[in-house]
């Protein structure tokens, strides 16, 4: 597996592997954070899709030092990619409502797919799904891959106001917005509960009624 180091800033180094979406690189990226997290040299990590950015400290080490010493580990921890095997991390389970009421734009991936909505609720809660990365906003985890059969790009204008819990797809990914934002994803779901998820951890979506949604809702706001 190729890869490099780069200058990220003063106090940064940024470990690049093979640029795509792809769950062998991801899961060596995580595998990487989690080796390097303890070196001594290093003061935190932050894993990506295929990137690790490193943090140091530049009273310790300076990057030339740093790259002298984190080379050879990298080196052996991709000597061998097949056995990179995905660590023991959390699966969860998340409870989903896939409605035209709740989904603004289920029925039109539908139409695009020519997929009932049914199917469409079928395939996307038939996959486990790995988190590849958090961002784009606090809480905000990537997951992925999406059958191909529901790939579709995002709008090319957002949405001013996505809705808090809504579960959405674009590309190979697909996420839970975790507050009410702008957005330009393709929603197909609505969640009500769901934990704080991490980079690598595992996901799978369970479809319930619209009855049900609005239930766990509803209590959910009675407990807010």
């Amino acid at each position: 597996m190729n890869w490099q180091f780069q200058t990220a800033a003063p106090d940064a180094l940024m470990l690049v592997l093979e640029e795509r979406i792809d769950l062998q690189v991801n899961r060596a990226i995580q595998r990487l954070a989690r080796e390097l997290a303890d070196h001594t040299a290093v003061q935190e990590v932050v894993p990506s899709y295929h990137t690790l950015l490193i943090y140091y400290d530049v009273l310790e080490v300076n990057e030339k030092q740093l790259r002298h010493l984190l080379e050879p580990v990298v080196k052996a921890l991709l000597a061998a990619p097949d056995e990179v095997t995905p660590q023991q991390s959390s699966v969860h389970t998340i409870a989903v409502c896939y409605h035209p009421e709740v989904a603004a734009d289920l029925e039109a991936v539908a139409a695009a797919t020519d997929l009932s909505v049914e199917a469409v609720a079928e395939l996307h809660s038939g996959t486990t799904y790995h988190v590849y990365a958090l961002g784009f906003a606090p809480g905000f985890a990537y997951l992925g891959d999406v059958p191909e059969q529901l790939r579709l790009p995002r709008h090319s204008t957002p949405r001013q106001k996505v809705p808090k819990g809504s579960v959405a797809i674009a590309g190979q990914q697909t996420a839970i917005y975790p507050r009410t934002s702008p957005g330009g994803w393709q929603l197909i779901g609505r969640a009500v509960q769901w934990p704080e998820l991490q980079a690598g951890d595992r996901v799978r979506f369970e479809p319930i009624s619209l009855a049900e949604f609005r239930r766990m809702n509803d209590q959910e706001s009675s407990n807010g």
